[in-house]
């Protein structure tokens, strides 16, 4: 039978692959689109998924959380309790996305022509209100695969997705006209929902059919309804967090503008989930660490980051435009602009990925959640202040001064989270094992601009050696510099053998870092 350990180590590695394979898979997904749609259409598109994902978050409001919750604590009690919590919650979700997607669907005329003054956006944001119902049923299913610790299964489905995405959407450009691609995505998107909908139901009335019966056990609803009201604010925060600046530039600026700042987003997460994938498996034993231990571990965790992430951003300011037009094309070389800005949150996004699941661990959710609001509000009026600022330059100006405002906006959320930890948990994190790093990024970046300036035009073979130019200077930067040690050496060992950590204990760990 396998062991607690072995099973929190399994889960974790699958939960994370899923993660890479949606951020990887999403960037590809992004190139396809940004090959066919080309700025105005990418544009289009972005203000309806954000105005769509905006909704869809009232459709959760904690229901998914709840269901995952509760679900495994009923699965530790003998399962007897699963079906009353699953019929209860279930009703709670179809509410809410009921009414969301109609609120979505009433509104989609109002918001196309008044808000953001384009008629083209009524027929894609029609049809995503029926989507966000679909996905709403979707992902609440979903969830209910984490509380059977059955990880492989979100794995496949967010691999299957991306692969359909990808897929189905070019053969959508294909055969489908120009005017009506942008609605067919959204019709896609629907139609492939559905089917992994089915996909769940299928699997989980194998894994858990007591679920699916009528049970009369009472269960205590009250307490249901105040843990999902205390996840409501912070869903609504991060969900304004994440896709405000699409709606904000799709209101003062024309469409294509919207397309070169979500390209550059996009290009950044995309790069952030690949980064921050090999730490995040270390996390199951982070937990398991007394407080003086974890500070030293995340501090080394945050050291590993640095590493990695740091020169990671100086190479995407420098050789960003090269990434772009390869990616991408010329005709989204405009991206770069806002790039230049949205670099530097690569190490903000991706350390944040793996200090906030474990100092939640620590039962602190509510101070974060309200952590997450006052970000929320901070990105909001940053946003507002700097596109209003910067439009007076340029409508492209203006794309980098919400560049400005989002990235502004992680380093309070990250510097913020590093202040609470310390003082209401007890976990320092220094910032020391940056200095290195930052060093080195600098001498590659002298070399880096320094070769660039000898080539006149940079085909895609030099763009390869630029890269791997930067690599080893920046590699033997910090060698000189003692900035990469041995210890690392184990870490990365251990991080990427990651099937022999079910034989390791916490403490071991701990001193091989």
């Amino acid at each position: 039978m396998e062991s607690l350990k072995e099973s929190l180590v399994r889960n974790s590695f699958w939960s994370f692959l899923s993660s890479v394979f949606n951020r990887v898979g999403a960037l590809i997904f992004t190139i396809v689109l940004t090959k066919f749609l080309l700025p105005e259409g990418y544009g289009i598109y972005s203000i309806v998924l954000s105005v769509a994902m905006i909704f869809y978050t009232f459709t959760e409001l904690g229901t998914n959380t709840a269901i995952s919750r509760y679900i495994a604590y009923a699965l530790a009690k003998g399962k007897k309790e699963t079906s009353a919590y699953y019929h209860y919650l279930l009703k709670i979700k179809l509410l809410l996305a009921i009414t969301a997607s109609i609120a979505l669907f009433l509104l989609a005329y109002p918001l196309s022509y008044y808000l953001f003054k384009n008629s083209a956006l009524f027929l894609p944001i029609l049809v995503s209100s029926f989507y966000i119902f679909i996905m709403a049923v979707e992902t609440f299913y979903l969830n209910i695969f984490y509380s059977l610790e059955k990880s492989e299964y979100t794995t496949l489905r967010y691999s299957l997705d991306q692969v359909l995405r990808i897929t189905l959407s070019i053969l959508i450009f294909y055969f489908i006209a120009i005017s009506y691609r942008i609605v067919g995505l959204f019709v896609m998107f629907a139609l492939i929902t559905l089917f992994l909908l089915f996909l769940n139901l299928f699997y989980l009335k194998k894994l858990l059919p007591e679920m699916f019966r009528k049970s009369d056990i009472e269960i205590d609803k009250k307490r249901i309804l105040k843990f999902v009201s205390s996840l409501t604010i912070a869903s609504i925060s991060n969900a304004f967090f994440s896709n405000i600046d699409a709606v904000i530039l799709g209101i003062f600026l024309l469409p294509q503008f919207v397309g070169y700042f979500r390209v550059s987003y996009s290009l950044v997460l995309g790069i952030t989930g690949i980064l921050g994938f090999p730490w995040m498996i270390l996390l199951t034993f982070f937990t398991k660490l007394d407080k003086p231990r974890r500070s030293s571990v995340l501090t080394q965790a945050l050291r590993l980051m640095a590493i990695i992430s740091i020169p990671a951003i100086f190479g995407l300011i420098i050789l960003g435009r090269y990434l772009i037009r390869l990616l991408f094309g010329y005709a989204f070389l405009d991206a770069t602009l806002s790039l230049y800005f949205l670099a530097p949150l690569i190490f903000p996004s991706a350390f944040i990925a793996i200090l906030s699941p474990l100092l939640l661990a620590e039962e602190k959710s509510k101070m974060f959640a309200k952590l997450i609001v006052v970000t929320s509000v901070l990105n909001l009026l940053l946003i507002l202040l700097f596109a209003k600022l910067f439009l007076v330059i340029s409508p492209l100006w203006a794309t980098a001064g919400v560049a400005i405002a989002t990235t502004t906006s992680w380093f309070f959320y990250l510097f913020s989270f590093v202040y609470i930890s310390k003082n209401h948990l007890g976990v320092k994190i220094s910032f020391k094992p940056v200095i290195k790093p930052l060093i080195s990024s600098c001498i590659m970046s002298f070399f880096l601009l320094f070769s660039l300036a000898l080539i006149k035009n940079v085909t895609l073979l030099l763009g390869i050696f630029e890269f791997l130019l930067g690599v080893f200077v920046y590699l033997v930067s910090m060698i000189l510099l003692k900035g990469i040690t041995t210890k690392d050496l184990n870490l990365l060992k251990m991080v990427f053998g990651h099937k022999k950590l079910t034989n390791l204990d916490p403490d071991d760990i701990h001193q091989k870092i």
